[in-house]
């Protein structure tokens, strides 16, 4: 999984680049976005990965799913990672792209993940003990995860804070197999 991130890195950025300079971010989030879904699905990934459809005709379906499919910059990217053999990889690109588009804005991602959904007093709570310890606004997505049985789990940037009750048993289960 991490290779995918390595050979996506180069993408993420350009892109960001190139949308940073026209001032249209949100627009390439949203086609990043929208691409990423479009190329898990089975039959289009069929089609892309079929030798006998030209690179032409993936190009022109590809950039068919966008708002904009007009725009000479997506068409041209779309056709740098066909080229590149890269296109699978637009779910990274995006998420590549996303994250610098966080830091850019001064905004920093909470990936937050609990058994339960928290209540809003609670989310507001995190976010101002977050605002305060990374010193930018804060967004907050929450994820369910029933298997941890109680507790919360953190994600910010690279740093993970599990406080949940199940990594509290794993650890105690580790502790009695040494």
């Amino acid at each position: 999984m991490s290779d995918n991130y390595t050979y996506s890195r180069p993408y993420g950025e350009a892109a960001f680049k190139l949308a940073l300079e026209d001032n249209v971010i949100e627009q390439w989030s949203s086609n990043l976005k929208i691409l990423a879904q479009v190329t898990v699905d089975k039959d289009i990934k069929a089609v892309i990965a079929d030798p006998k459809i030209s690179q032409a005709e993936c190009s022109k379906l590809l950039c068919s799913f966008l708002d904009n499919s007009d725009d000479k910059n997506s068409f041209n990217f779309i056709n740098l990672l066909l080229d590149n053999k890269r296109v699978f990889y637009l779910k990274e690109i995006s998420d590549i792209f996303e994250d610098m588009k966080s830091n850019h804005n001064n905004v920093c991602i909470i990936k937050v993940e609990t058994s339960r959904e928290l209540g809003s007093d609670q989310i507001n709570t995190l976010i101002e003990l977050f605002k305060k310890k990374y010193n930018s606004e804060i967004e907050i997505e929450q994820t369910i995860n029933e298997d941890l049985l109680a507790g919360i789990k953190v994600k910010v940037n690279d740093e993970v804070i599990d406080l949940s009750l199940q990594n509290r048993f794993n650890q105690i289960k580790q502790q009695l197999i040494i």
